[in-house]
């Protein structure tokens, strides 16, 4: 029954029953026993490997720092082996050693290593050192039952006792004469064991050397006979450098960082006892091997997040070092090669040092099974299994160390890689190679390659894997490999291509010494893309690089025709290639290579024979011949496709220098042509043809001619004609086509015009042309004019001869007597038969050329050069002859030569372009063309009138005086029609109007003058003006005014005129016009501002002091001189002002006249004309500038005053807007000034002062209301004083009007006031529509009710239908991933006081959750009204000491009539995030009215009356289903989207990634002070909603978008926020904290808070210095 009751006992009962039983006396304690033998026998059965014993202790000296050991086998002499039994080294012995003794010469034990020596277990807390498990030692007890072990001047002995299983030890010390330098291990083996067969000894003692660092040499004797020899040797370490920025030097979980890489040379020599047979007396002989190889060490840091670090040292007992070490070991070729030993000679060094086709040994301390993936062996402070045979890749933490150290391995192979194939580039680019030394490099450089081949590890293939990935991952630069081109990019390396070797020459490929060694390599590399074969892209390269010979261009056409026939090709790739084929012609060496797009022909050897030459675009005979017809043809789709054909080849060949002198040349080429003419077709026949005909093609007697001037051998009509002389191979049919003659024509007889005896009488020679016209040629009748062959009319010389030089037809006139009496050259004609112009000897003449009548610009040249007798003779003719064949061809503009007389000098000669018809032109000094020849003005082409821009001109070179300028100006009256728009505009701006200089006097008027321009003077009579000393008025008379007024010349100053003068020189202006007209000035300027602000005026306008500024003067005694003085001016009433001119930013604009009466400023006058230009020059209103700060002093508080005006306020919101006639529209009234003035708050304080600050003037004055408004909320405050009586509604006027009107005037003031303290009745008589206004309001106030009744129902029913959902899913089982944590709970008894600060830390450290999960435990909704985390911050920082040490004080209540609604002045709150801003410019202006400051912010008055209203934000748990996640951040810290706006989400986030960085910082720090991991905190962002943050299943949430509208500033440089900023989530941190003991927001809830607050406040102060924030 008593167990029955145990059993259904509670927790409770158990525990106490347990507490009882402890709490005896110890009567019934008992050990418990372990049973030592059993537990060492289960440890070494871990360690089943060979040579383990040896292993441990090299490792153990190793790390004692020993530099050499011995391992003596002692055997039994009683014991023999068997002589059959023999191998290549040693008789395989039986079991006779029965001793083992190992030497070391490393550091003396330690007591500590005397204590760890005999415990099991504990290993060595070393974090450098390799053991992790403190057991290596006890396998000795594998062949020893009682190991004895000296070192130093000490020894320990193990032995049994008891059952023997039960190990004790016994340590003493040494004789003196004892102690030695070497620490020996004694082993007494349980059994003989057999002497270990010495080339498997040897090769796992030489496989143990090659990482230790400090043993070098190690000595194995048999007895006493020396049976090997082991000695290490390295040179001093060097530094590796390579270039850091192309490699990521931290391992993917951040663990390790790789700072420096070290390298080292290490040469291992072996001595070994060979025929060595101790039974026989054999001593044997030494045999000596040695080998090479490279070390390299890689020093990284070591970084662990806290837990990790706690895990690995549960786990290995010691902490993880600070720094480790990686190695790798590889020989290249030249030390694999330069090795005495081989794999045949010595067994010993079998898989030492790995060959390209090997897989080397991870090594943890020593060899261990697991292999490395490529040739290389690997040794770094991995942790292994317990039997250090394999990694650990099993338990989780363990796992991930292991493999980032691994993805430094990976990482250490590439940049050992990467050096190995940076030297032998280096060789490639430095040496001069030949045959044997390029084999040496490309041997050299395979062999790196194959080693770093990764392939499948053994017997973890993940290891293998882990290395590939990051050999190939951390580099940011491809795989450096060998190609024909010595070492490049991988990228850059093709895979050779057989087909097109025999033209592939520069495109780097894999060499044949890669593609044999390397296959596995080379077929990774081409199935993941990384290289391909050869293809037509790099064949494109090849060609740019250089040009190929005609072998292999031969080579690649036969490639190319099947290229196409199997793939293909676009016309741009054939195009592309052609243009890229670079082609020499083998047969002339001499001639530059072409691009192949050049050729545009294939030669037809069998129409072109090869012995020929041709044309350079023709694809060399050479190339041509090795192809038949349609494979060129087919080759050449879109290239040369076409076959040179015989006129594309004659063409070439006729234009050779051999075709022009060589005869044999011209024969050869010719009967080419004859052979193949007949066979062509008709149009190819007549090409053939036209070129040959023009050329001297046709072998004479007299030497080369052409076919026209050659005849046949049957023509022997004169002795030296050319006849044809071809030998053979060309036939008559095709000379007689190229028109060689077979008669004579008269143009032999032309051709010898000079031995001809006609002169006397060429009428005979014009006759008989005349008779063979018909006969002649184009060409003859061609050369015939242009041959000098006629005479002219001459008179008989004294002589009686005549003088015969002969002219061409077209240089001599018909005979006439019209024409013979202008002197023109006349055909001379003698003889009886007169000349007729209708004879055929005329019109044969006319054909030649012969004119009848004199060219217009032939007559035009001999007018200007003859004499005026002749002239006018000319100019008759001219006339005469205007409609006959003039008119036709005559343009006066196109006359170069004068030949018109003027009528001013009939001597001087004009153009028609110069001269003009009309007489009044002269007053402008334009020359007019003669009298007598201005009825034919028209035909000469003289205009009328000039023009307008010839007018502008002379008006620019030669303008006018003051004698004739109203005759010039006349003048130009009646031609205002001849000028342009543009030619206005020009002569605005042309100074040529004169007028007198001042004060100088010339009594015939051409007295000294300036020239002005139209703009600047002014008609009428200076005496009458108001300007007349200020502005120049001239007057021309009526005509001359006429044109001036089209000018520009004005009857009196523009505005922009006036202001120009007026802003130039303002104080002339003043003292010649005085303040009354000044004044009036000004009023002219600013009525026409509109129009001068476009101007250029516009800037002068706004930098001149020209503008009156006015400043109240004190007022003067009685007895004063009350006379305007120079500066003064009355202002009426008895006020007086002191003006002086100012630029308008001095000035101000008076909006407020206790402000003007306060500082007396430089004002302007105020006339709204004015008051509009000054504002738009810079005057800037004075309320602007006067800057207002009102401090209401004392607590504020609810009164029945305030309770009274807000509610009048309220009521009379609408009728406030009223201006008397009507409600004010939107341009004079705030947007929302209406609902502003409806949710106006009150309060009552004791006193209001305003300070006004103007140009640091500072004056204070009393007030009885000012407003606020909080910036944050956008509610407005109204203070009044808690004076007797009633309000003042004037100054609460003042004060509203600054929030509802645009701009407040005092008149606005005053219908407020008037409106707020009359009541309705007064105010309805005054004739206010009263009525109206409020039945307008009532009816607005209908409608939002009925609107919010429909919200109401609307929230309602989606209430309702989220917990109908809620329910429906509240059933829904959790993640598997995440174990359940408890929700909130609510504590049955109120928290105790006294909570220790472990236990509120404890609390901080249950805060749960992991990258990238989301917590499952949903927190329950809690009862009773909202949550609200900023009520209980709020509370707590007011009522603690965290108030005082903040600055915050919660005000004492006042008696209970006016206990205070808000927190005192000196109180603050916690900051919330702002609603949207308004863009409103509305919302701009009534914002410049209202301080927004930081000062007013930190208002105690305004953030009091903030709290009475204040909206209020929750830590309500969001939905799980709301949140998705999207990535983690640094730090691990899970970020979680709104699931419901997913794009909105993502855009947010991607749009304020600094903000996002800057709160995972701020959250970073945070649990820091919390000492809480930073993936124990979320960070979420939600379209909308209260939730700041929340705690859901002891995991927090914290909302990105409350801390983008708070505290994020995207122009801070600094990326550190303010102090505040982390003062608010700290407490926002402890109100969540909080929620690990209570779910409700309760008084345990606030209690749990202010722990938290309080406990860890001062450490984040103290973090927050150490981050360099000042708190």
């Amino acid at each position: 029954m008593a167990a029955s009751g145990v059993v259904g006992a509670g927790p409770a009962s158990l525990q106490s029953l347990k507490d009882s039983l402890l709490s005896t006396d110890q009567n019934g304690e008992e050990r418990v026993e372990v049973n030592q033998r059993h537990l060492i026998d289960k440890i070494l059965a871990r360690y089943s490997a060979d040579n383990t014993i040896f292993r441990e202790l090299l490792q153990n000296s190793n790390d004692a720092g020993a530099s050499a050991a011995e391992i003596h086998f002692k055997t039994d002499p009683s014991l023999r082996s068997p002589p059959s039994l023999r191998d290549a080294f040693f008789k395989k012995a039986v079991a006779n050693v029965k001793t083992v003794v190992y030497k070391n010469n490393g550091r003396p034990f330690a007591g500590e290593d005397w204590g760890r020596l005999k415990k099991i277990a504990e290993g060595n807390p070393d974090e450098q050192k390799i053991g992790f498990f403190g057991v290596g030692f006890y396998s000795l007890f594998s062949i020893c039952e009682e190991p004895f072990v000296t070192s130093g001047n000490e020894c320990m002995a193990f032995f049994w006792k008891g059952k023997r299983d039960q190990l004790f030890t016994k340590k003493g010390p040494v004789a003196q004469e004892s102690v030695s330098e070497w620490t020996t291990f004694y082993l007494s083996l349980r059994d003989p064991i057999e002497c270990p067969n010495i080339t498997d000894f040897g090769r796992f003692l030489a496989t143990s050397l090659t990482f230790t660092r400090h043993l070098k040499k190690i000595e194995v004797f048999i007895d006493d006979d020396r049976v090997l020899l082991l000695d290490k040797k390295s040179v001093e370490p060097r530094p590796l450098e390579f270039p850091k920025h192309l490699y990521t030097l931290t391992s993917p979980n951040s663990i390790f960082h790789l700072n420096s890489i070290s390298m080292s040379k290490v040469q291992l020599d072996i001595t070994v006892r060979t025929n060595y047979d101790k039974d026989r007396g054999k001593s044997g002989q030494d045999a000596e091997f040695s080998t090479f190889m490279r070390t390299c060490s890689a020093k990284c840091d070591v970084r662990l997040n806290p837990q990790m670090a706690r895990e690995m040292e549960r786990t290995t007992k010691k902490k993880a070092p600070p720094t480790t070490e990686i190695h790798i070991q590889f020989s290249n070729y030249d030390e694999l090669e330069g090795s005495t030993t081989n794999k045949t000679s010595s067994p010993i060094l079998e898989n030492l040092v790995p060959t390209p086709k090997e897989q080397g040994r991870v090594f943890i301390g020593f060899a261990t099974h697991q292999s490395t993936g490529c040739s290389m062996n690997l040794a770094g402070h991995l942790i292994p299994t317990v039997e250090r045979e394999s990694i650990d890749f099993v338990d989780r933490t363990l796992n991930i160390y292991n493999q980032d150290l691994l993805s430094i391995g990976g990482l250490l192979a590439r940049i050992v890689f990467e050096d190995e194939m940076s030297s032998i580039g280096s060789l490639y680019k430095e040496l001069t190679l030949d045959e044997q030394s390029e084999l040496w490099l490309q041997k050299k450089a395979a062999h790196a390659m194959a080693a770093f081949t990764f392939r499948p590890s053994t017997p973890s293939n993940l290891v293998g894997r882990i290395h590939s990935l990051y050999f190939t991952k951390l580099c940011k630069n491809p795989l450096s490999v060998l190609s024909t081109k010595g070492v490049l990019p991988v990228s850059s390396v093709r895979l050779p291509n057989e087909k097109m070797k025999d033209f592939i020459k520069e495109i780097p490929v894999f060499p044949s010494e890669v593609m044999t060694n390397c296959v596995e390599l080379v077929r990774e590399l081409d199935r993941n893309g990384t290289v391909h074969l050869v293809d037509l892209g790099d064949l494109l390269v090849e060609l740019e690089k250089r040009v190929l010979s005609a072998d292999e261009v031969k080579a690649l056409i036969k490639w190319w025709i099947a290229y196409r026939k199997a793939n293909a090709v676009t016309g741009t790739e054939m195009k592309h290639l052609f243009q890229l084929l670079v082609i020499t012609d083998p047969a002339n060496l001499s001639s530059p290579p072409k691009p192949a797009a050049d050729f545009k022909f294939h030669v037809n050897n069998k129409i072109i024979p090869p012995n020929v030459p041709i044309p350079e675009n023709a694809l060399p005979m050479e190339i041509s011949k090795a192809f038949s017809k349609e494979e060129l043809e087919e080759a050449f789709r879109y290239g040369m496709r076409d076959e040179l054909t015989i006129p594309e080849w004659l063409n070439f060949v006729t234009g050779l220098t051999e075709f022009q002198n060589s005869p044999a040349f011209v024969e050869k080429i010719m009967g080419v042509v004859s052979r193949q003419f007949g066979s062509l077709q008709k149009n190819v026949q007549a090409t053939i043809v036209q070129i040959l005909s023009g050329k001297n093609c046709i072998v004479s007697r007299q030497g080369l001619k052409k076919p026209g001037e050659s005849y046949f051998k049957n023509v022997t009509l004169f002795d030296d004609l050319p006849i044809v002389m071809f030998e053979k191979g060309v036939n008559d049919q095709f000379l007689k086509a190229l028109g060689v003659r077979d008669y004579v024509d008269l143009q032999i007889v032309f051709s010898r015009l000079a031995d001809l005896k006609w002169d006397s009488d060429h009428v005979q020679l014009i006759k008989y042309l005349t008779s063979v016209q018909d006969k002649l040629t184009q060409n003859e009748l061609e050369r015939l004019r242009l041959t000098s062959v006629f005479t002219k009319e001459e008179p008989q010389l004294p002589s009686g001869e005549l003088k015969r030089k002969r002219f061409k037809a077209a240089e001599l006139y018909a005979p006439s007597e019209t024409l013979r009496a202008l002197g023109v050259p006349i055909l001379d004609w003698p003889g009886k038969v007169k000349w007729r112009n209708g004879s055929d000897e005329a019109k044969f003449m006319l054909l030649l050329g012969l004119k009848t009548v004199i060219p217009w610009r032939e007559l035009v040249e001999s007018a200007a050069l003859t004499s005026p007798e002749i002239r006018s003779k000319f100019l008759a003719y001219f006339i005469d002859n205007w409609k006959t064949y003039v008119a036709t061809g005559y343009t006066g503009s196109a006359v170069l030569s004068p030949f018109l007389p003027s009528s001013k000098d009939p001597t001087m000669l004009y153009k028609p372009s110069q001269l003009f018809a009309d007489p009044t032109a002269a007053v402008m000094d334009f020359p007019v063309l003669h009298a007598e020849l201005k009825q034919h003005a028209d035909k000469f082409g003289v205009r009328e009138h000039p023009t307008g821009a010839q007018l502008i001109a002379a008006l620019r070179q030669n303008p006018p005086n003051l004698e004739n300028a109203k005759s010039v100006f006349g003048y130009l009256a009646g031609r205002q029609s001849a000028f342009s728009s543009s030619d206005w505009v020009t002569l605005q701006t042309l100074k040529f109007i004169p007028i007198p200089v001042p004060n100088a006097t010339a009594s015939d008027g051409k007295g000294p003058f300036d020239l002005v321009h139209p703009t600047s003077v002014y008609f009428g009579s200076s005496s009458t003006s108001m300007y007349k000393d200020l502005f120049t008025y001239i007057d021309f008379g009526n005509p001359s005014n006429a044109f001036l007024r089209a000018c520009g010349v004005k009857d009196e100053p523009s505005p922009l005129d006036l202001a120009e003068q007026v802003v130039r020189a303002p104080q002339t202006f003043m003292d010649q016009l005085g303040f009354q007209k000044y004044m009036q000035v000004l009023r002219t300027i600013a009525a026409n501002y509109y129009m001068l602000s476009k101007t250029p005026i516009a800037r002068e306008m706004r930098n001149s002091a020209f503008l009156i500024g006015l400043r109240t003067e004190p007022e003067r005694g009685s007895g004063a001189d009350k006379s305007d003085g120079p500066e003064t001016v009355d202002g009426g009433d008895g006020e007086r002002f002191r003006y002086e001119l100012a630029p308008a930013r001095d000035i101000c604009l008076i909006d407020d006249t206790v402000l003007n009466q306060l500082f007396s400023p430089l004002g302007a006058p105020m006339e709204s004309l004015l008051e509009e230009m000054y504002g738009d020059l810079g005057s800037q209103w004075l309320s602007k500038q006067v800057t207002e700060v009102t401090a209401a002093r004392g607590q504020p508080i609810r009164t029945q005053r305030t309770t009274k005006l807000q509610a009048l306020i309220h009521e009379r919101a609408l009728l406030l807007l009223y201006d008397g006639q009507q409600i004010r529209g939107n341009k004079d009234i705030v947007r929302g000034a209406e609902q502003t003035l409806k949710t106006l708050e009150v309060v009552e304080v004791p006193e209001i002062m305003i300070e006004r600050t103007f140009r640091n003037v500072t004056k204070n004055q009393p007030t009885t209301s000012c407003i606020k408004m909080d910036k944050n909320s956008r509610k407005y405050y109204l203070f009044i004083t808690s004076q007797e009586g009633e309000v003042d509604y004037f100054d609460v006027a003042q004060a509203l009007g600054k929030i509802i009107f645009v701009k407040s005037r005092l008149n606005d003031s005053l219908l407020l006031s008037t409106l707020l303290s009359t009541s309705l009745l007064n105010l309805k008589r005054k004739g206010f529509p009263v009525d109206r206004i409020l039945n307008l309001q009532e009816a607005k106030l209908k409608a939002a009710a009925a609107l919010l009744e429909a919200e109401r129902q609307a929230k309602l029913s989606e209430a309702r239908s989220a917990n109908s959902a809620k329910t429906s899913t509240s059933s829904l089982p959790t993640a598997a991933v995440t174990p359940a944590t408890p929700e909130r709970s609510v504590a049955a008894s109120p928290p105790f006081n006294d909570t220790p600060p472990s236990a509120v830390a404890a609390a901080a450290k249950q805060v749960t959750g992991a990258p990238g999960a989301w917590p499952n435990s949903p927190s329950p909704k809690q009862p009773g009204k909202e949550d609200d985390i900023y009520d209980t911050v709020n509370k707590f920082v007011k009522q603690s000491w965290l108030g005082d040490f903040l600055g915050i004080k919660d005000a004492k209540p006042k008696p209970a009539e006016q206990a205070p609604l808000v927190p005192s002045s000196s109180s603050s709150v916690v900051a919330r995030p702002p609603p949207p801003r308004s863009t409103s410019t509305n919302d701009k202006s009534f914002r410049a009215q209202i301080p927004q400051d930081d000062e007013l912010s930190a208002d105690p008055a305004l953030m009091a009356a903030k709290a009475l209203a204040e909206q209020r934000y929750t830590c309500a748990p969001l939905a799980e289903s709301d949140l998705l996640f999207a990535e983690t951040l640094d730090g691990g810290m899970p970020l979680y989207v709104d699931g419901r706006a997913l794009e909105e989400s993502q855009q947010t986030v991607a749009a304020n990634r600094k903000g996002l960085a800057d709160f995972a910082a701020v959250l970073r720090l945070l649990g820091a002070v919390f000492e809480i991991e930073p993936a124990a905190f979320n960070v979420y962002w939600d379209k909308k909603g209260g939730t700041v943050a929340f705690n859901r299943g002891r995991t927090l949430f914290f909302n990105l978008r409350f801390y983008l509208g708070l505290h994020h500033d995207p122009q801070r440089r600094s990326g550190v926020p303010a102090a505040d900023c982390f003062y608010y989530w700290f407490m926002v941190a402890c109100h969540e904290l909080a929620h690990n003991f209570v779910g409700e927001h309760n008084s345990q809830h606030e209690f749990y808070f202010s722990s938290f607050a309080e406990n860890y406040l001062t450490r984040l102060t103290s973090v927050l210095k150490a981050n360099g924030i000042e708190p």
